[in-house]
């Protein structure tokens, strides 16, 4: 089990917020609704103007992926195989990702003491540890924050898959958008066949007059403001022509193939095409990872899907000259046990893992730290958590030291420890 299973974080997140509205009627508070409130200034330095992340759920194995180890008794059975670049290699499980290292860079020392599913994929999530009285936002929710919406219609920050995250101290206007299956990612944008524009305004006017006099009644209720600003980016939502972004119908069939015909691979599709039509951030989810049993054949079935969707995802930003612009982030909460169990898995280890970063000012062919000869510790440079969030303000031109506030006035720094910075090694 996953945190996103329990129940302290099964919050309303935007996409039940918005199909709700959608399903009810959709222009619910709509006189209440301030004017756009969204649109931070961004920094001139800014290197990329959205981020994918690509989310390994349940623990990748580092050994058996990015940092392979043929011929150490930690090594497993498969072997690696030449990048793009010299000196670099990688499993050879991940071949089509091999060939595209002139764009791609590697950490391959990340490091943490948190070796619980729950916790660990809050703290890569967030930057910051669980508690049970707070709950921090997560770094899309920070990105909306920081620099706003490059595309008014749509939400600034989406998940594709099952997984999805509550906004934490921000508030339920910076939560992501949810798009559970990348085949079917927009439901109930049309009336319903009973209803006519005609009789659909007269609903929306009917409902603003009875929410004007509860609001009236209510002053001062954050959750009366919260509920009206999902309602009113409902009802845009589902007059906007940026709708057909989730429509992937409107790919070639050949393209389409080339990502994969899975899950996966059409969620890196998507991804691609929210991030042309403006999504500041968007998260894809790719479970499965958590081998305690039959890690090697589990690995490699997962990593076909993987190796296929972000080779094509890669691909396609270049094709599009929107490789610069966008960081592309793979990682996982935390790496495999370097020893092999009784079943042939391998276990939480959260000493040492890897993570693959490119475009978004992101100089490609790099490596930064290295594994022991057992994949088990960090031999050169360790990388935080803290920095790798660092290091993708940088891309994005957001100061990793500015700080946000909650309800109570409590200040939050985007990245919680003053003292690490982004990882240098990357950009240049």
């Amino acid at each position: 089990m996953t945190c996103y299973d329990c129940p302290e974080h099964r919050r309303f997140t935007r996409r039940q917020l918005l199909g709700g509205a959608i399903g009810a009627g959709a222009g619910s508070f709509l006189g209440l609704l301030r004017p756009e409130i969204l649109f931070a200034q961004p920094s001139g330095k800014r290197k990329a103007d959205s981020v994918i992340l690509l989310w390994m759920g349940g623990g990748m194995s580092h050994l058996d992926t990015l940092d392979p180890k043929p011929g150490a008794s930690t090594g497993g059975p498969f072997q690696a195989v030449a990048t793009s670049v010299k000196d670099i290699r990688i499993s050879e499980k991940l071949p089509l990702l091999a060939k595209d290292f002139k764009d791609v860079s590697l950490i391959r020392s990340l490091t943490s003491k948190e070796g619980s599913h729950e916790r660990a994929t809050y703290l890569m999530h967030t930057g910051y540890m669980p508690l049970s009285s707070f709950q921090h936002s997560t770094l899309g929710s920070v990105t909306w924050k920081s620099l706003g919406a490059k595309n008014p219609d749509l939400p600034a920050y989406i998940t594709i898959g099952r997984e999805t995250w509550p906004a934490g101290f921000l508030g339920s206007g910076f939560a992501p958008f949810q798009i559970e299956n990348p085949d079917r990612p927009a439901q109930n944008l049309e009336y319903h066949r009973s209803v006519d524009d005609k009789h659909f305004q007269s609903r929306l006017k009917l409902l603003n007059e009875f929410d004007k006099k509860f609001a009236a009644e209510h002053r001062g209720a954050d959750v009366i403001e919260a509920y009206a600003n999902h309602y009113k980016a409902a009802y845009k939502l589902m007059k906007s022509k940026s709708v057909a972004a989730f429509d992937l119908s409107g790919e070639a069939p050949a393209l389409r193939e080339r990502y994969g015909l899975t899950f996966f691979g059409q969620g890196c599709l998507l991804s691609r095409r929210l991030v042309q039509a403006g999504v500041r951030f968007i998260e894809v989810s790719f479970g499965g990872w958590d081998t305690h049993q039959d890690n090697f054949e589990r690995v490699t079935e997962l990593s076909a899907a993987l190796d296929q969707g972000v080779s094509a995802l890669l691909a396609d930003l270049r094709r599009l000259d929107m490789l610069d612009r966008t960081l592309v982030l793979l990682c996982s909460e935390f790496g495999r046990t370097p020893t092999i169990n009784g079943n042939q898995g391998r276990d939480h280890w959260p000493r040492a893992w890897s993570a693959l970063l490119a475009g978004g000012g992101i100089t490609g062919g790099k490596v930064i730290g290295r594994t022991d000869d057992t994949g088990s510790e960090p031999a050169e440079r360790p990388v935080q958590i803290g920095e790798l969030h660092a290091t993708v303000c940088k891309c994005l031109g957001i100061d990793p030291t500015a700080q946000n506030y909650a309800p109570d006035g409590r200040p939050i720094r985007v990245v919680q420890d003053v003292n690490l910075h982004p990882v240098d090694g990357l950009f240049g």
